[in-house]
C-alpha cells in the first residue's frame, strides 16, 4: 500500500541526540558540569559529533523497514526569522542557544540524507511544520500521509487522511486510557497515532480548533502569548460552543454584556468577557493577543514554492552504496556491517 511519510527532521534529531547523551549530562547541576558531560557525547576521531545523527539514522532505517513507506520527507528548520518572528518578535524568544554540539550535526545528518537520496525541503522563511504542513494538504487525498514529529502544533493537521504520529513517552499509557492493545497496531515505538476522533479525546477540540485553543491559551514553548486571564477551563467550553476565535469575538461584540456573563454562567464557566475585551496601549492583551496568538499559532499548507512539486519526487528510493560510503566516513560501525550483509545478500 502506498504510504507517505512526512518527518520533522529538526525534531527528530534533537530528541536522538538528547536521548542519546550520557547520563552525567542529565544529572548536572551547573552549566559547566553539562559541558563536561558533553565532551563524552560520541564523535568520530576526526572530531565531528556524531550521536544524534547516529541515532536518527538507525531511527529512520527502521521506520523504512517496518513502515514501508512509498514516498517520504525530511523537512528542516533552518532559522528561527521566520515569517512569525517579523509578525511577533517574542515568537520563540524565550529559547536559549542550541548546543553547538547537537547545532553541528544538523549539517551532517542532512548532508547523508542526500548521499542516501532522501527528499529533504527546508526555508529561510518557513518552519518545518509548514512543509509538513503544505504536503500533507497537497497529497493527503491522493495517498494515506503520515506525519512524524514531537511537535504537537502539527495536531491541527489531522484528518480522515492524515495521521500524527507523535513522538512522546506517554504513548503506552495514552493507550493503556484507551484501552488499545498495541501489538496489533502498525506503528514506530513511543509513538501515538492521533486521529481526528483521539484529537477531541485529549484535547477537547477538533484538530483543526486546535489553532484557536492556542490563541486563547497561548503556547509557553514557543512563547505564543494567548490571551490573559482566559483558563483552559473555558477554552474547550467556548470553543464547543462558537466553534472559532472569530465567532467568539462576534458574539461578544454584538451581546450586552449583562446578557453574555448570563450566557457564559450557563456555559458553566467564569465570564472571560474582562479578558477578551481587555485594552492596553503597552500591553499585548485582549483582541489584539488573540488575533496574533491565531496567526502564530496557525501552520501555512499553502508554501507556494512547493506548488510545484510533483507526488513522484517524493518516492523512497534510498542509495545504499552512497549510505555505506558515508556510514564509513562517519564511523558507524554497526550500521557498517549491517549495510554490508544486505548489499552482499
Amino acid at each position: 500500500m502506498n504510504k507517505l511519510l512526512l518527518i520533522d527532521g529538526s525534531s527528530l534529531l534533537s530528541t536522538s541526540f538528547f536521548g542519546n547523551l550520557p547520563a552525567t549530562y542529565f544529572k548536572a547541576r551547573t552549566e559547566e558540569e553539562k559541558a563536561q558531560a558533553l565532551k563524552k557525547v560520541l564523535k568520530t576521531s576526526t572530531g565531528i559529533f556524531t550521536n544524534g545523527v547516529f541515532t536518527m539514522t538507525k531511527a529512520l532505517l527502521n521506520l523504512i523497514e517496518k513502515q514501508e513507506p512509498t514516498h517520504i520527507v525530511v523537512a528542516w528548520d533552518v532559522s528561527r526569522n521566520t515569517f512569525r518572528r517579523k509578525a511577533y518578535e517574542g515568537y520563540k524568544a524565550n529559547r536559549g542557544v542550541t548546543a553547538p554540539e547537537l547545532s553541528a550535526q544538523f549539517g551532517v545528518m542532512q548532508e547523508l540524507l542526500a548521499a542516501m537520496k532522501i527528499p529533504q525541503f527546508m526555508f529561510e522563511e518557513y518552519e518545518a511544520d509548514d512543509i509538513i504542513g503544505t504536503f500533507a494538504k497537497q497529497f493527503e487525498q491522493e495517498i494515506p500521509t503520515y506525519i512524524l514529529t514531537k511537535d504537537q502544533d502539527a495536531l491541527q493537521l489531522v484528518s480522515e487522511y492524515t495521521r500524527l504520529w507523535l513522538m512522546t513517552s506517554k504513548a503506552k499509557e495514552m493507550y493503556t486510557e484507551l484501552q488499545i492493545e498495541t501489538k496489533t497496531l502498525k506503528i514506530p515505538d513511543n509513538v501515538f497515532e492521533y486521529t481526528p476522533l483521539y484529537v477531541e479525546e485529549f484535547y477537547g477540540v477538533t484538530p483543526i480548533q486546535i489553532i484557536d485553543k492556542k490563541a486563547l491559551e497561548g503556547d509557553s514553548s514557543d512563547n505564543i502569548p494567548g490571551v490573559k486571564g482566559v483558563g483552559p477551563k473555558a477554552v474547550g467550553p467556548l470553543l464547543n460552543e462558537f466553534g472559532t476565535v472569530e465567532e467568539i469575538y462576534e458574539y461578544i461584540e454584538n451581546t450586552s454584556e449583562k446578557e453574555a456573563k448570563e450566557f457564559f454562567k450557563e456555559l458553566g464557566i467564569r465570564s472571560p468577557l474582562a479578558a477578551l475585551l481587555k485594552e492596553d496601549d503597552h500591553e499585548l492583551v485582549g483582541k489584539q493577543a488573540a488575533f496574533l496568538s491565531k496567526q502564530l499559532a496557525t501552520i501555512n499548507t499553502q508554501i507556494e514554492e512547493l506548488s510545484e512539486v510533483q507526488l513522484t519526487d517524493l518516492v523512497l528510493k534510498v542509495d545504499y552504496e552512497a549510505m555505506l560510503l558515508k556510514f564509513r566516513e562517519l564511523e558507524f560501525k554497526s550500521l557498517v556491517e549491517q549495510m554490508e550483509k544486505k548489499l552482499s545478500a
